[in-house]
């Protein structure tokens, strides 16, 4: 029983430093995404009307719309698909170890 206890508290071990380097990092993104963007120097032509003009452009010449495209992001999906892989993953883990130990 001690060597399940072990490997556990190892696992454990590397679970947590895998979550605190996520949170870390996250931590990092935001801040930088807080902050104001400063000028670089660096003389770069606003192209956000000739974005929008190229678009209106491509929406006149394309006649029919194929319907409104959503480009919001669906907390609940995310968290599905991350399950889904983590099932995943754990149940390729628990066949390798099954193979492992068969041969």
């Amino acid at each position: 029983m001690s060597d399940v206890l072990r490997a556990l508290a190892i696992s454990a071990v590397i679970l947590l430093a895998v979550v605190a380097f996520t949170v870390v990092i996250s931590i990092a993104v935001v801040r930088r995404g807080e902050t104001p963007e400063v000028d670089a120097g660096h003389d770069v032509p606003d192209t956000a009307g000739l974005v929008k003009a190229a678009a209106g452009a491509a929406a006149v010449k394309a006649g029919k719309s194929a319907g409104p495209v959503s480009d919001e992001i669906s907390v609940p999906e995310i968290l599905v698909f991350g399950t889904g892989l983590f099932v995943l993953s754990i149940l390729a883990l628990l066949a390798l170890s099954l193979i492992q130990h068969m041969s």
